[in-house]
């Protein structure tokens, strides 16, 4: 039988735990997907967002994925409904808008994040603005008269985001993080 120096050992524990360590990191990145970061903050600190808000609403709507289609026809990255999407672009004063612009990563955040702080400032709080964000403002303003109780998917949904808020966070302070991870977005 072989016997090896401490020193090896010692080498061979270490290179364990680099890769450990390195297979955790791409582990979080298939849990927490990010892309399109410099816009992403850009706009988010335009409108006066936390960038980690951002990406975690990202990535509850679509997880990244610019072509997404949701049962109900949200649209892109943000899940923005055409609707919703023509109305933004008369409030930012976007004429010809086209429904397809919402699968563009660049036009989807700028509206997505716009609307966003739209309703931030309209309901004052962020749990509310979530709420909205998923469920429309309308049903938002009839829970806080307590005439109907919140939906237990924008409940979860809201929970979900926050959750994903801190992730976020630590991502975008140590941006190398991610970068040392290949992406896994198709």
């Amino acid at each position: 039988m072989r016997r090896f120096a401490p020193w090896n050992l010692r080498i061979r524990l270490s290179l364990l735990v680099l890769l450990l360590a390195y297979v955790g990191l791409i582990g979080v990145r298939v849990l927490y997907p990010i892309a399109y970061t410099p816009q992403l903050i850009a706009l988010a600190e335009e409108h006066g967002l936390d960038p980690a808000l951002v990406a975690a609403v990202v990535r509850c709507e679509s997880r990244f994925a610019a072509d997404a289609v949701s049962r109900c026809g949200a649209i892109g990255l943000m899940q923005i409904m055409p609707d919703t999407g023509a109305w933004i672009a008369q409030q930012l004063a976007i004429p010809d808008f086209e429904t397809d612009q919402l699968f563009e990563p660049a036009h989807n955040l700028r509206f997505g994040i716009w609307y966003l702080s739209h309703l931030v400032e309209r309901f004052g709080n962020q749990r509310d603005a979530l709420a909205a964000y998923n469920a429309g403002p309308g049903n938002v303003e009839r829970w806080q008269s307590g005439s109907e109780v919140v939906f237990e998917e924008t409940r979860l949904y809201i929970e979900r985001v926050s959750r994903s808020i801190p992730i976020y966070r630590i991502y975008l302070r140590i941006p190398w993080l991610h970068r040392i991870t290949p992406s896994l977005l198709l």
